[in-house]
Parts: C-alpha cells; structure tokens; sequence
C-alpha cells in the first residue's frame, strides 16, 4: 500500500510540476511591430517566411484571449517597403531562443487578403521542428471558423486532437505556421505552451549592435554554453531576411561553459561599414533572382556605392544609415544545427 501510495504522491506532484510550467501568451504587453515577444522567462523570435508577421496592435478588440475579444496579437497585415505582406502561402515560424517547448493548443483567425472575407477554401499546416529536424507536420483543411460572431472569427487548434494525433508531448524548438488555397492573412492568439525542462545549446543574455567611431560593433553574453561550435553575426535590411557578415569561435572549454561569458565583434577596415550597408545588405531583395542576376545587380550596387561614398565628407554621413538595419546571433551546434538570439536594432552611438 505505501509503495502505491508514494507513486500516486510522485505522479500527483510530476502533473502539478508539468501545470506550473503551463503558459498562454497572449501578447497583451507586447510592442507593436516587434518580431519577438517573452512569456513565462522565454524569448520567442517571430521569423516570416512568406509575408511579414509581427505583433499587431493597432486594432483594438479584434484578438481572442481563448475567452473573450483583446488586443493583441501576431498577424500579417499592413505592408513592408510598398508589397502587400498578405500573400498566399505565406508562412511563419514561432521560435525560441533558450528552453525547448510544447504547444497544447493556439487560436488563429484565417481569411483572404482583404481580412474580411472567411468564407473561402484554404488550408492550415502544422509543423514542429526541434533545430533543423522536422518532428512533427500535419495540414489542417476542414472546420475552420467562418464569421466573426464566433470567437471573434478565430478558430481553435487543439494539438491535443490535430487530425486525430497528439503532439502535445513532442518536445520543439520552432512551431511553424504555413497558409494553403485561398488563405492569405493570419492572426494568431492565445498559445499555450509548456516550458520544457531541456535548455538550448546555448542561452542568450544581451544582445546589443551600435555604430561606435564609425564601425559596426556587435555585443552578447551568453548564460550558458552546451556543445556549442561558433557564432555567426547575421544582418537584415528589413529584420526578416538575414545574411552571414562575421564568425566567432565559442569561447567555452570545449564548448561547454556554466558561466556568463561575453562576446564582441567590430568591423575593420576589411569590412568598411559603409560599404558593408551599400553593398552586403542591398543584395538581400535580391537574393532569390539567380546567380547572374544577383552579380548584375552587385555591379549596379558597386557603382552607385563609390559614387555616394565619393561625395560623402566623411565616412560618419554613410553609416549613420545603419540604424535602420538589423543584427541577431545565429549559435551553431557541434552537429551543425543552429538557434538565434533576438532580434536587435542597430543603434547610433554619439
């Protein structure tokens, strides 16, 4: 009886354990536009692959809690450099950056462009990822709410029963969302969650990216160091679409470290930063128009590049243009696979 009795004890407190680290964001304190939110001591990256999805509160009362109307939420609304960010197939990903995670069930409210319209044919695929390995996909295509008049247009995915599967239990790192058929806009809100005991490879402190004396100068801490291989400095012209721009080796024993270690880059006169901003992160739109395309539009770039360096007075007038540009830290694993930092601004230093 007491050998019962100690393991219903030791299941009862392992289930109250695993509730405490239940969490539901629902985004309420979050900055409008931001591509990352924090729930429960997690930072969460939100990383658009189709469109641009980031924190939405502009619209007050067109959330949904689980329970009633709020404010805020992630959504793909509005446009970025003049395009429509609500196409179709557009897709993103929910990512963390320190504890691994389960998901039980979010809300999300689907409809063609122009946001008013539910009441076309789409499709919603799930998918879960714990670095670069897939754990778990699924497509949803029927029974999507219709109208406002219930939950506020939202509709509930209950990973619980997701085309009769469980994937509450599968530990990730990514949660992705992709839109099919006629859907074009997505709203997402209320995600719960569960914090997993596992951390990792690598957890972020600060990350910071400033122009000092004219260089581009990157900073971040890290906490803690598993297996960890090097670092990557990645840039972005618009906070979405980043591109490799330096590698620094882990300074972990072995990449193993329980303690806070802190890292800096600075550009050289190798990487001039006003070229870096011309040239390196103006390729970014261009990235996807093919080899010959790309180097074409690099000559172009070079050139008006030497011609506006040419008639600057002085080097501070062409990097103060980096501000409106962005940094995060890609960590790299031992096995190759890679988790982010935040986003950050670049800010200019005085």
């Amino acid at each position: 009886m007491k050998k019962y009795f100690l393991s219903a004890i030791g299941g009862l407190l392992a289930a109250t354990l695993s509730f405490a680290q239940t969490s539901t964001a629902r985004f309420e304190t979050e900055t409008d536009g931001s591509t990352n939110f924090t729930d429960n001591g997690v930072v969460f990256n939100i990383i658009s692959h189709t469109g641009r999805f980031s924190i939405q509160t502009t619209y007050p009362g067109t959330g949904w809690s689980g329970t009633a109307n709020d404010n805020v939420y992630i959504d793909n609304s509005g446009t970025t450099n003049g395009v429509d960010n609500t196409s179709l197939n557009s897709s993103f990903s929910i990512k963390t950056t320190s504890n691994l995670f389960k998901v039980n069930r979010f809300w999300i409210y689907l409809s063609a462009a122009n946001f008013n319209n539910q009441n076309v044919i789409g499709t919603l695929t799930i998918t879960g990822k714990l670095g670069t390995v897939t754990r778990f996909t699924q497509t949803k295509t029927t029974g999507f709410v219709t109208s406002t008049a219930t939950s506020n247009g939202y509709t509930l995915i209950d990973l619980t029963n997701l085309n009769g599967q469980n994937y509450t239990n599968i530990v990730i790192s990514e949660l992705q969302i992709t839109l099919g058929g006629a859907y074009a806009y997505a709203g997402l809100d209320a995600l719960t969650w569960v914090k997993d005991a596992a951390v990792l490879p690598v957890t972020f402190g600060s990350v910071n990216a400033a122009i000092r004396n004219n260089s581009l100068s990157v900073n971040w801490t890290t906490e803690k160091e598993t297996a960890n291989d090097h670092f990557e400095i990645e840039a972005s012209a618009d906070g979405q679409q980043f591109k490799k721009i330096a590698t620094i080796a882990s300074k972990a024993s072995k990449g193993n470290s329980d303690a806070a270690l802190n890292y800096n880059w600075t550009s050289n006169g190798s990487l001039p930063v006003a070229a870096f901003s011309l040239i390196g992160l103006a390729l970014i739109p261009f990235s996807n128009l093919g080899r010959r395309k790309s180097w074409i539009m690099a000559l172009a770039i070079l050139s008006v590049g030497a011609f506006m360096i040419a008639g600057c007075s002085k080097q501070g007038d062409m990097v103060a243009t980096l501000q409106n540009y962005y940094i995060r830290i890609a960590q790299v694993d031992q096995d190759g696979t890679k988790t982010y930092s935040k986003v950050v601004r670049v800010q200019q230093e005085h």
